[in-house]
Formats: C-alpha cells, sequence, structure tokens
C-alpha cells in the first residue's frame, strides 16, 4: 500500500492522483448547478431523473468504443484527450436552453465520461504493475479530495456569482494547465492486456450477491451526488450558497475511508468490513432524514464514510472468486454497476414527483438496508 505522503515525493505517482482530483472537481461543479439548471428550465424532478438516465446511457453504450480506442491509443493518451472532452462536455448542458437539448448535452457529456474514467483507471492500473505498488485506493482518495474543494468552493461561486460558463472555464484553464506539465508522466502508459469477453462457463452464481449489491450501493452513491442539492435546497431549505455542501461532507467522509480502508479490509475482511459500512451508512441517512440542517450535513458526512469501501471491497471479492479470472469478475460488477447508475436517477425522479424528494432519500436507505441484508447472508 502507497502512503499518501509518497504521492506528493513523486511525480509519476502525483500525476494519475491529480487526475482523479482534477475528474470530481469537474464533476462536482456540474453537481452544484443542478439546481440552478432546474429553475432555469423549468423542469419537474421526474423529468430531471430522466435527462440524468441519459448520462448514464451515454456512458453504458460508450464503453465497448472506448475500450477499442484503448487499443489505439494507449491509456495515458486516451487518459489526457479524455479529461478534455469530458471537462469540455459541460458547456453543452450549461449551454443547453430547453429539456431537449439538456437531454442531448447529458447524454454526450455521459460518453465523454465513459472514454475517460475506463481510460483513468486502466491507466492508474497499469502504473500501479509497473511500479509493484498499490495506488488505486489513494488515487480514489484524491477524488474525495476533489469534490471536497470543488463542492464546497464552487458551490459558495455559484451561489454568489451564478456564471457557471465563467466558472468552468477558469476551472478548466487552471487544470489543463497543470495537466499539461504532468503528462509527460503518463501519456506514454499502454494497456498490457485487453479484457475479453466473459465466458459463458464461468460460474456465474458466486458473482450475483456481489452484483446485487453493486447495483443497489452505486444507484445510492449516484443520487447522493445527483440530488443532494435539491434535497438541501426544497426539503432542508439550506441558503443557496450551502447547496453544495452534502456532496462536500459526503467526499470528506469518502476520502477518510478511502484513505483508511485497506488496513480495515485487511483486520476484518471483506464481508465484515461491508457490513460494518453499510451499518454506518444507514446511520448517516438517518441522520440527513432528520432534515435539521447540521445533523443533515454531518449525515452526508457518515454516508460518505460508509459507502467509501464497498466499491473497492466488491471488486476485490469478485477478483477472488475461485474459477473467475480477476478481469472478468471486476467487469460483471462493473456492468452491474453501470445498470445501478441508469435506473437510480429514473426511479428517484419518479419518487420525487409522486412522494416528494424527502421519500427519494427513504427510498435510497431502503437499498442500503437490502444490500445490508445481502451481505449478512452472504458473509463468511
Amino acid at each position: 500500500m502507497l502512503s499518501a505522503k509518497l504521492f506528493f515525493q513523486e511525480r509519476k505517482f502525483f500525476a494519475p492522483a491529480f487526475m482523479y482530483a482534477s475528474f470530481a472537481l469537474v464533476f462536482s461543479t456540474w453537481i452544484i448547478y443542478i439546481p440552478f439548471i432546474v429553475e432555469k428550465l423549468q423542469i419537474s424532478e421526474g423529468k430531471l431523473g430522466a435527462a440524468l438516465f441519459m448520462a448514464s446511457l451515454g456512458s453504458l453504450v460508450m464503453i465497448p468504443a472506448s475500450n477499442r480506442l484503448i487499443d489505439r491509443l494507449g491509456v495515458g493518451r486516451q487518459a489526457f484527450w479524455g479529461f478534455i472532452l469530458y471537462g469540455t462536455s459541460l458547456y453543452g448542458i450549461f449551454l443547453a436552453s430547453n429539456y431537449t437539448w439538456l437531454i442531448i448535452a447529458l447524454f454526450y457529456y455521459g460518453m465523454t465520461s465513459a472514454v475517460f474514467s475506463i481510460a483513468l483507471n486502466s491507466m492508474v492500473a497499469e502504473i500501479e504493475k509497473q511500479a509493484g505498488k498499490y495506488i488505486m485506493t489513494g488515487t480514489h482518495g484524491f477524488w474525495s479530495i476533489g469534490g471536497i474543494i470543488g463542492a464546497s468552493l464552487g458551490s459558495f461561486v455559484a451561489g454568489k456569482f451564478n456564471m457557471p460558463l465563467v466558472h468552468i472555464t477558469v476551472l478548466l484553464v487552471v487544470l489543463l494547465t497543470v495537466q499539461a506539465g504532468l503528462r509527460k508522466e503518463y501519456i506514454n502508459v499502454k494497456s498490457t492486456v485487453r479484457i475479453k469477453s466473459v465466458s459463458r462457463s464461468f460460474p456465474f452464481k458466486p458473482l450475483v450477491i456481489i452484483a446485487s449489491i453493486a447495483m443497489l450501493m452505486m444507484a445510492s452513491e449516484g443520487a447522493i451526488a445527483d440530488w443532494s442539492g435539491l434535497f438541501l435546497k426544497h426539503v432542508v431549505m439550506v441558503a443557496v450558497q450551502y447547496l453544495g455542501l452534502g456532496y462536500a461532507f459526503f467526499s470528506g467522509g469518502m476520502a477518510l475511508g478511502r484513505f483508511t480502508g485497506d488496513a480495515l479490509s485487511y483486520r476484518f475482511g471483506s464481508w465484515k468490513l461491508l457490513s460494518y459500512a453499510m451499518a454506518t451508512s444507514l446511520l448517516g441517512f438517518g441522520l440527513v432524514l432528520t432534515t435539521v440542517p447540521l445533523a443533515t450535513f454531518f449525515g452526508f458526512f457518515v454516508i460518505g464514510l460508509g459507502f467509501s469501501i464497498i466499491v473497492p471491497e466488491l471488486y476485490r471479492l469478485a477478483s477472488n472468486i475461485e474459477g473467475v479470472r480477476a478481469a472478468d469478475g471486476i467487469s460483471i460488477i462493473a456492468a452491474t454497476s453501470n445498470i445501478g447508475m441508469l435506473a437510480g436517477p429514473a426511479f428517484l425522479g419518479f419518487i420525487a414527483e409522486v412522494y416528494g424528494l424527502f421519500f427519494s432519500f427513504v427510498a435510497l436507505s431502503c437499498f442500503v438496508l437490502l444490500a445490508l441484508v445481502l451481505t449478512t447472508v452472504r458473509k463468511g
């Protein structure tokens, strides 16, 4: 395991970590403007859920093409150019003048997200192999740090000025300037092994519960990012400059958990740690549902703390099932996670439309509870 300190001591490790932070800074900038876009276009929660569904759909349909691009460009080069495509895709969202254009812009945003994120994760995996050090969990920790900065500082800027085009332009200029200086550390990294299709002879049964947990938890995690601002605005009714703090506190919990998760996994084992993490997340949802501002913000932090280790642990479990190659197990979890990301926004939009945003978060807590039941039944 690589300590956080060493990320700052060696550029070859800092470069991919900063790219994760850059990813999160752009992502959180989109997230904090969701309430502004809803108000600008005068759309309902149900329509927002359908639009967010299109972003996930764009990501899903782009996965095969992204893998083929990696063969041609290499993971390092695709990560660099993919980040440019991903960052500039926000212009389409912010410039959308009606609901139809918003859907189109979000679909393209999802496509660029797939191109970038697949290359980035593959690049980090290759750097791990070449360096002989584990950096995946730590680099994801930098994602959380980027989310904290982007959501908290960005929320203040959005509330103060409400100039999304200027906001994203300044941010991209800064991030791309740094990336231009760091790109030589990763630009020539190539993928050594192409992931093949999953064989029908694989023992799928042991993966069913893990895949189901992944689908439930990713639907919940994605919803926290997409809906926390609206929940704070319409249910908790906090001031506009604080709408991004829910996601910022959530990211803070994620960061803390990701920089300590490997040691906890070694101590408790994956299944027991998953149970503890989901129970912690349920406590966080209980605090959020009080709708008391301070308790709600702290609740988002607790949810992030619980969610932080879930995806890495699910990948670890899927890659260690007897008779299943690590890459094939992880690909199944990634696919079911995408299904969760697809279905989650649409489902929550429907709940919010019919019953209100408060009950959308009740539904999320039920997702986590069901995942906890599956974990408890399967663990050991």
